[in-house]
């Protein structure tokens, strides 16, 4: 007989995954709030690495230039951010270059005195 997955045992393996993709790099939060920032960008990279090729170039300058009018950033910020999104897009392509999940909503949630990182998330149609 075979086992059905749950939803939660679902959003459960793509937290893991989306955690290894970006192991080292959220680290790098101060805080809470910072975490759940670099997190947001992490996934932001998970979902622009499942579009083809042609298309995660669109979708990555227009985050960049989003990420600029919001932040009045400088050009050298930009650069960073981008960079920093292309390594996270390769990561994601060498661990996972098969998995076709979009990752809706994430966030840290503190149980037990520990960080736990929560993704809502839906196949690709």
């Amino acid at each position: 007989m075979q086992r059905h997955k749950t939803l939660n045992e679902k959003k459960s393996k793509v937290s893991e995954m989306i955690l290894r993709m970006a192991e080292g790099f959220l680290d790098m939060g101060e805080d809470l709030e910072h975490k759940e920032n670099l997190l947001r960008f992490a996934c932001s990279a998970w979902n622009i690495a499942c579009v083809i090729p042609p298309q995660r170039h669109s979708l990555l300058s227009a985050y960049v230039e989003q990420f600029r009018k919001a932040n009045n950033a400088s050009e050298i910020a930009c650069r960073n951010l981008e960079d920093d999104m292309r390594k996270l897009i390769e990561e994601k392509d060498r661990l996972y270059p098969h998995v076709m999940i979009r990752i809706l909503d994430s966030k840290i949630e503190l149980a037990g005195g520990r960080e736990h990182v929560v993704v809502t998330s839906a196949l690709f149609e």
